[in-house]
């Protein structure tokens, strides 16, 4: 799967956040814990309740795609000690009125958000659990099947002359499943390396673009034709792991090797980040 999300210069966004006195006694920013910010309603008893929260734009440069607002969001919520926001209300960017995504929502403390997860991001600290994998497995054909992909978001810093793109690799939960096995342990291994090969196309991704482009009209005219190559290589090398796999179960020990050493490699695209010049002086 493969998703663009183009968007213009915007305001660095404000958060106001009100506490109902519900949370819970401390902080939980630490690094690693598990957030979820979520748009289906999670019909949670209003003692969980911990605060509201809403974005608004300052000015018209700044940081205020989805990705970055929702960022903002989840550390504002956190220092009220939060780890799920229900978002209530999303407003999408108006080129002429606010070019800012804007959201409302709910602040909860829960004791499980993992119940709450349609999808994860990659991280190397977050291993897939059997728990994680949601979706129905009635009359499918494989022991467990992983729904990964990679996306990108572009904002523009105008004042700074910048476009930056930033990618992300995400399993998605409902997409995937997991039929109950005895050997679970190694049907798992076996789709956590599915998704380990994402995130390595996806490092190849940034890659890509690092050595190929060179400013703003360069992204617009070469983005979409160097995702799909990327896409189209990402498929046929899972299909190819696929293959060795289910002919010769020994080879997992090499694929699960392949691809710790392919990220290794390519760690110094771990952040998944470019920046390139807007507008040419």
């Amino acid at each position: 799967m493969w998703f663009v999300i183009l968007l213009t210069s915007c305001g660095t966004p404000r958060i106001i956040v009100k506490e109902t006195g519900n949370g819970p006694a401390k902080s939980i920013s630490q690094p690693h814990v598990l957030f979820v910010i979520t748009k289906e309603n999670p019909k949670l008893n209003d003692s969980l309740l911990i605060g509201t929260i809403a974005t608004k734009h300052n000015a018209f440069t700044g940081d205020c795609n989805l990705r970055q607002v929702k960022q903002a969001a989840k550390k504002e919520a956190q220092e009220i000690g939060g780890n799920l926001i229900f978002i209530t209300k999303h407003k999408s960017p108006n080129a002429l009125l606010n070019p800012c995504h804007r959201i409302r929502g709910k602040i909860y403390y829960v004791p499980n958000p993992e119940v709450f997860e349609k999808e994860i991001l990659w991280t190397p600290n977050r291993k897939l659990k059997v728990t994680d994998f949601k979706g129905t497995s009635e009359d499918k054909p494989f022991l467990a099947a992983t729904n990964a992909y990679f996306g990108y978001a572009t904002s523009i810093k105008s004042k700074e002359n910048l476009v930056i793109v930033e990618v992300d690799t995400y399993f998605d939960c409902k997409a995937s499943y997991f039929k109950n096995n005895k050997n679970k342990s190694l049907v798992l291994s076996h789709e956590q390396t599915h998704f380990d090969i994402t995130e390595l196309y996806a490092r190849k991704f940034i890659q890509r673009l690092q050595l190929e482009i060179k400013n703003y009209k360069d992204l617009i005219k070469k983005v979409e034709r160097i995702g799909d190559e990327i896409n189209q290589e990402l498929q046929l090398k899972q299909q190819a792991y696929d293959t060795d796999v289910y002919s010769n179960f020994s080879q997992q020990s090499y694929w699960d090797e392949w691809a710790e050493t392919g990220l290794r490699a390519l760690a110094m695209y771990k952040n998944k980040t470019i920046s390139r010049p807007y507008k040419e002086n």
